[in-house]
């Protein structure tokens, strides 16, 4: 084998990567010439998610790239996706390890050198590959320019023009000015997919310059094969294309990214496409709503027609994104929701999360009774337990039944046989046990299930649920009595200060949970459990100094649990808003943590303790979404941000 020469020179024991010593490199990068899993290995190991250079990515280099150059090796692609995602690291991280600049320089000619590849797949990944190595851009824009009349596939001339225009940024005055004409130049060309490169271009170039909206439209409305063969845009996966849309949807959603900082230019890019006869469009315009309502709240009197109108859609992607926003929003139609009750569209491949699933949540947190019947039926069948966690809304997934049978304790009349039926597992009768916990005494017919769950790992949140419901759950007094004691050493972890607790919300008797007091304040991170102290009151007056000690503590959640559990026991409400306060103004700057919504939520339950009229009243007027997460849950906490502010002010 002529590949590789040297390799085994290198001591790769000596070196690190992502997952330790590095000596399973040049393994990998001999298999790497025929195997798609070893390129993915490798990707694992000397990228993995980012953030670092290591050493044995250092030393691998030349070795990738002379894998990527020759035309032998099975997936070159794979290749030059890695080398790009590196090369980017090296451009973005603060500090890099002193032998990457050198290892990159000697590497580059070879790189630039694939500009004239026969592989025409590689030629394209290669612009995107390129397009990372800003701190190079004055070498590879040249290059790039100069393939650029040779280049007869139009997928790879579209991107030697987006690929100058990310490296523009990094162009000294010997090459900017004549990239920027050239740019400019190609906003006339004839070929609309050409100018609105040209568009997106110039907008990476120049930071004020913004797309052409017009030119965007044009382009979108037109044959946009093209794209799909353009690293930055690519094609939709087949089996994807019925939840997320296909390539017009793709496309769309990429030009909204190239104008993220301008949401003005994204709603009225939005709005164009919202109500287009072309479905995979209204996916692509709904999917981006989505993300415009997330943040702001302004642009819903101008989507909110459109979105309603989708409602209906024949496309199922562009229903479920729809109801999504109809259900999260304050401003939408409960009818609407009503509606689309029987929508059993899957929202995915896997699970059985319907679109009535999102109808169901939104007109539950409403109050709405028109989902009671069907959440007694969702109940009988297989439900959403656990809630699916995203940092965005590129997903319609709904909440777990637990956010739309919590609302719903004035209907627990026609609920609980249901849910009584499927509290015979852990985990939905951890889930079903915090819907009774929210509900309160009303679930009382429920406790025996409660009590069977206390001999489960599901134990703490059953006890939690049985000191909800109170007095009304005397006949559970007996099994809360047992305390922590149980021979399995994780449930009776659980068990240890939930059931005294519990034991003292159900009788009123605090001894159980005082003898444990001291255990639960020696935890290294007590934590939430401190709210179990707090509901004490005055019982837990001599805990008051430790509380007091605590609200110091640079864990956010143990400061904050201190600051509620010593206006609890001491009724000092001036001393608690003191440190709780600092979350309102945390969150006016949009500053945004769980703990600091439960911080509100004590600050409101004071009543009377306003902490800085600016910062509430900041919260309210902002027109951004307050919120920690996205998707259906950016929505909620948006909404109860609002509330608790409200609160404050009134």
């Amino acid at each position: 084998m002529t590949l590789l020469r040297g390799l085994d020179e290198i001591d790769w024991s000596a070196l690190r990567h992502a997952y330790g010593s590095a000596e399973d490199v040049p393994g990998l990068l001999r298999a790497a010439a025929e195997s798609v899993e070893a390129v993915d290995d490798l990707d694992s190991r000397l990228y993995h998610q980012g953030g670092f250079i290591c050493d044995a990515a250092i030393a691998a280099l030349p070795y990738l790239v002379e894998l990527v150059s020759s035309p032998d090796t099975a997936y070159r692609i794979g290749l030059l996706e890695l080398l790009g995602r590196l090369a980017h690291e090296a451009n973005t991280i603060p500090r890099v390890d002193a032998g990457w600049p050198d290892a990159w320089a000697a590497a580059l000619p070879r790189l630039l050198a694939l500009l004239d590849d026969p592989g025409v797949a590689v030629r394209r990944e290669l612009t995107s590959t390129l397009s990372a190595a800003v701190s190079d851009a004055d070498a590879i824009v040249p290059a790039l320019r100069a393939r650029w009349d040779g280049e007869d596939d139009a997928a790879a001339r579209l991107g030697i023009v987006l690929a100058a225009g990310d490296l523009a940024p990094g162009c000294t005055v010997g090459v900017l000015p004549e990239t920027l004409v050239w740019l400019r130049d190609l906003r006339t060309s004839d070929d609309p997919q050409l100018r609105l490169a040209a568009e997106t271009a110039l907008s990476a170039a120049v930071g004020a310059q913004r797309p052409d909206l017009a030119v965007a439209v044009e382009a979108l409305r037109g044959d946009i094969a093209i794209w799909r063969d353009v690293p930055w845009v690519g094609g939709a996966s087949p089996e994807l294309v019925p939840y997320f849309g296909g390539g017009a949807a793709r496309l769309l959603g990429w030009i909204a990214g190239r104008i993220k900082d301008d949401p003005s230019a994204r709603l009225d890019l939005c709005a164009a496409f919202i109500g287009d006869a072309d479905a995979d469009l209204r996916i692509g315009a709904v999917r981006l709503a989505a993300h415009l309502l997330s943040e702001l709240r302004s642009p819903v009197e101008r989507l909110l027609p459109g979105v309603s109108a989708l409602c209906a859609d024949a496309s199922p992607a562009a229903r479920s994104y729809a109801v999504l926003l109809i259900a999260g929003l304050d401003e939408g139609d409960p009818d609407l929701l009503a509606d689309r009750l029987g929508d059993g569209a899957p929202l995915s491949r896997y699970g059985d999360e319907r679109v009535s699933d999102l109808a169901a949540w939104g007109l539950a947190w409403r109050e709405d009774p028109r989902c009671v019947p069907y959440l007694v039926e969702r109940l009988a069948g297989t439900p959403p337990m656990v809630d699916a966690f995203t940092g965005s809304v590129l997903t319609a997934s709904p909440p777990s039944i637990l956010h739309s049978l919590a609302p719903l304790g004035g209907h627990a009349d026609a609920l609980l046989p249901a849910i009584r039926a499927r509290m015979d597992g852990v985990d939905s009768g951890r889930t079903l046990a915090r819907v009774l916990q929210e509900w309160g005494p009303p679930a009382a017919p429920a406790v025996p299930e409660l009590v069977r769950l206390l001999d489960t790992e599901a134990a703490a949140q059953a006890a939690i649920a049985i000191g909800a419901i109170g007095s009304a759950a005397a006949d559970a007094a007996d099994a809360l009595s047992e305390r922590g004691e149980h021979r399995d050493e994780r449930i009776a972890g659980q068990r240890r200060f939930a059931l005294p607790w519990a034991f003292f919300k159900v009788t009123g008797d605090p001894a159980p949970l005082l003898e444990v007091a001291d255990a639960l304040l020696d935890q290294r991170y007590p934590g939430r459990d401190l709210r179990f102290l707090a509901d004490l009151g005055a019982h837990g007056a001599a805990y008051a100094d430790h509380f007091r000690m605590l609200m110091k503590s640079s864990d956010d959640w143990a400061r904050t649990e201190a600051a509620n559990a010593y206006h609890r026991v001491t009724g000092d409400v001036d001393t608690a808003a003191d440190v709780l306060c600092g979350a309102a103004y945390d969150l006016a700057r949009g500053e945004y943590l769980p703990f600091r919504w439960a911080a509100m939520r004590y600050l409101a339950d004071m009543g009377g303790a306003v902490p800085g009229g600016w910062a509430v009243r900041e919260i309210l007027d902002s027109d951004r979404r307050h919120r920690n997460n996205g998707g259906w849950r950016g929505f909620a906490e948006d909404r109860e941000l609002r509330a608790l502010a409200a609160r404050l002010l009134d």
